[in-house]
């Protein structure tokens, strides 16, 4: 059983990657990625490291080859290039003689959502409904880990947390049970046609998470609702691009635009985000994490710097 990573390199790939290599023989994993020189070290223990581009459909081609099952791994660029990139995928896919690919969604799919993510991943699904291949869909809520390690220490160093969001809530999840339930999908039987929601075990508001970051780090939270003119104000004075670009991490968002994030806020106080499922447990057999567990094990990151 080949499987095929795609995004190898990134951060999500690297740590399923890490996960099969507990599960699968090295042999047995095709590593797709741009920049083959940095899984050397996965080379010499076998794995099948390949240079794919999803901009480049021969070169998935070739990457795909042999490969039986595949995690496509969505990629940054929000709209109608994610859209071309991912058809390739699915295209090659095909090619290649794929029996199954997982596919990492978002939760809250809906087509009337504000969210500039969520018509993508529409597109996305439909063309594994239409592909031919059995899929399974992974619809992964917002990572814990973004909020414990970027949004709540800027909460934590300023005592106020901002959002435009309003009481909206989500089922954080940790992006560890995210990529634990990609691996599972990928190593055992029995998903094909499934669509999972991968989210934490309760849905919480912002306003929840600050009061966890407040508790957690020792420090008052205050919790401030603006408008979203009024936030897309602060993401600009920050610096941070309104639309993606792709290499740019800026420290304060990671390698999300602004409106990105802001369409992302809109969505959440309107109530498409809130889904809550015990999907973790069920392909993982083992609880999602918490917020709080999350916040805990960054404790580091929330702790006031003296």
């Amino acid at each position: 059983m080949s499987v095929v990573v795609t995004g190898a390199s990134g951060a999500f790939g690297t740590m399923v990657t890490q996960l099969l290599l507990e599960k699968l023989p090295a042999e047995e994993l095709i590593l797709v990625t741009r920049k083959p020189d940095s899984l050397a070290h996965l080379a010499a223990r076998g794995a099948q490291v390949r240079y794919g581009d999803f901009d480049k459909r021969e070169s998935l081609d070739a990457a795909f080859a042999g490969g039986k099952r595949l995690l496509l791994i969505s990629t940054l660029d929000v709209g109608e290039r994610r859209r071309r990139q991912h058809g390739t995928a699915v295209a090659a896919a095909v090619g290649a003689g794929v029996q199954h690919i997982a596919y990492t969604s978002s939760v809250g799919i809906h087509p009337r959502s504000p969210a500039f993510v969520v018509a993508d991943h529409l597109y996305t699904e439909e063309l594994l409904r239409r592909s031919g291949i059995a899929y399974t869909v992974l619809r992964d809520s917002q990572y814990a880990e973004v909020l414990a390690t970027m949004i709540a220490p800027m909460a934590v160093a300023s005592g106020k947390w901002v959002s435009s969001a309003g009481e909206g809530c989500m089922a954080f999840v940790s992006k560890k049970d995210c990529v634990a339930a990609a691996a599972g999908v990928l190593t055992t039987s029995g998903h094909e046609g499934a669509t999972y929601e991968i989210t934490g075990p309760q849905l919480l508001s912002f306003r929840d998470a600050a009061a966890i970051a407040a508790e957690v780090s020792g420090r008052p939270i205050e919790y401030v609702v603006v408008s979203h003119e009024e936030k897309q104000a602060q993401f600009d004075a920050a610096g941070i691009p309104r639309t993606y670009q792709e290499g740019v991490i800026n420290e304060l968002s990671g390698p999300w635009a602004s409106e990105e994030m802001m369409s992302y806020e809109r969505a959440l106080g309107e109530g498409y985000f809130a889904v809550c499922s015990h999907h973790v447990q069920l392909i993982t057999g083992r609880p999602a994490r918490s917020l709080r567990e999350v916040f805990l094990a960054n404790r580091h990151a929330l702790t006031p710097k003296s």
